[in-house]
């Protein structure tokens, strides 16, 4: 197939003429029935579809993370269902916020009754440090029970 760049503008639209069938192609066509545009490859003399594909970036936290490896090693068909649905991303967030909210709400319920405050902090840091990283334990514990692992 000889290609000869001569293109030629017909009805608003670029075309391209192929010596060897002497015939003008639009450069971009879109397809009536399915939406879709293409734009002819000028070598070949093919229609190549526009297709972008978007890939989402938002941020999934901490929780979100272990909840998708969670799914993903436990429940593989519901994994792939959010997957192909397009909701797995929404799903992460969701779960990752739910769960920071859980977190703060009983971190500050934890540390109100065990007497962890400020005082405390002022007084003696150590304590203040082992008792507040024991809340933490206990309350990721919580949050991996009641919205990670299940």
């Amino acid at each position: 197939m000889s290609v000869t760049m001569k293109t030629k503008m017909i009805d608003g639209v670029p075309h391209i003429l192929d010596e060897e069938s002497m015939t003008y192609f639009p450069t971009i066509k879109q397809d009536e029935q399915t939406g879709l545009t293409y734009t002819l490859d000028p070598e070949t003399f093919t229609y190549v579809p526009n297709i972008t594909l978007t890939v989402d970036e938002r941020d999934i936290g901490r929780w979100g993370m272990k909840r998708k490896k969670f799914l993903k090693e436990n429940k593989p068909v519901l994994y792939m269902q959010m997957f192909d649905d397009h909701t797995l991303t929404d799903h992460l967030i969701e779960v990752n916020e739910a769960a920071e909210r859980m977190m703060d709400k009983l971190e500050a319920q934890m540390m109100e009754q065990e007497g962890v405050t400020e005082k405390l902090k002022a007084t003696d840091q150590m304590e203040w440090v082992r008792r507040l990283n024991s809340i933490d334990s206990r309350v990721e514990e919580i949050i991996l029970n009641e919205l990670i692992y299940v």
